[in-house]
């Protein structure tokens, strides 16, 4: 009997599985192989994973292909559109710059018959919209006779029903002596009691240079109408004294 017993128990520790240095089970199959190791499972998924990754790229690459490409003509009315925005652009770009420059004028000045207020070359802008008014520095175009055509700056001094009477360049309007800080009298030019009468009807101005011995002004040309003035000086960049 103890030797049928010692027999069980050596059957017994043989079915038992084997464990190997590190304490993991070994399992062998029927043929007593051992299982794949766990490196082989993993090459396994590794290029299970390369080739899912494959397929990602390849349907991208189809999805890129299937975006429509610009032919020919969409490119050509494309293009035509963008020189039509272009030519617009210019055109209402030119159109205000135009505007602006036609409402606010520039000029300059030439000659000193402005002294000392404004001297040669002064540059400004002016208004075509406004009243004109004692004191207004107006760019008036009278006719052949009275600037020869040309373009003169000068101070409204006299408006319509005013009696004016100028003594050597002094203004005396409606009986009133007139305090004209801006006046400039030079002080090598020759005063000769000059005395001149205007009465003033209605729509005339008069009109008188600051330099009051160097001007051609109303005084030679006469009184001047309103649609003679062509602008009112707003302000100058520079050339302007006080």
């Amino acid at each position: 009997m103890k030797d049928e017993e010692l027999d069980l128990n050596e059957v017994e520790e043989i079915k038992e599985p084997a464990m190997d240095e590190a304490g993991a089970v070994t399992v062998s199959d029927e043929s007593g192989e051992p299982a794949e190791d766990e490196a082989d499972v993993e090459a396994v998924s590794d290029e299970s994973g390369e080739s899912a990754g494959d397929e990602t790229d390849a349907e991208d690459a189809a999805e890129d292909s299937d975006e429509p490409s610009e032919t020919k003509e969409e490119a050509r009315a494309r293009k035509l559109k963008e020189l039509r925005g272009d030519v617009i652009f210019f055109i209402v770009s030119f159109i205000v710059i135009y505007t602006i420059f036609r409402i606010f004028p520039p000029y300059h000045v030439s000659g000193n018959s402005m002294n000392n207020t404004l001297r040669n070359k002064a540059f400004g802008f002016g208004t075509i919209f406004f009243t004109p008014d004692y004191g207004d520095i107006i760019v008036l175009h009278g006719d052949g006779e009275k600037t020869n055509n040309d373009d003169f700056i000068k101070r409204v001094i006299g408006k319509p029903g005013d009696i004016l009477d100028i003594i050597d360049g002094h203004v005396i309007r409606n009986g009133e002596k007139l305090t004209e800080e801006y006046a400039y009298f030079d002080p090598n030019g020759i005063l000769n009691g000059n005395n001149q009468h205007f009465e003033l009807l209605d729509g005339e101005y008069f009109v008188m240079g600051d330099n009051r011995l160097h001007s051609s002004d109303s005084r030679y040309f006469g009184p001047i109408k309103r649609s003679e003035m062509k602008c009112k000086m707003l302000f100058f960049l520079w050339g302007k004294k006080r």
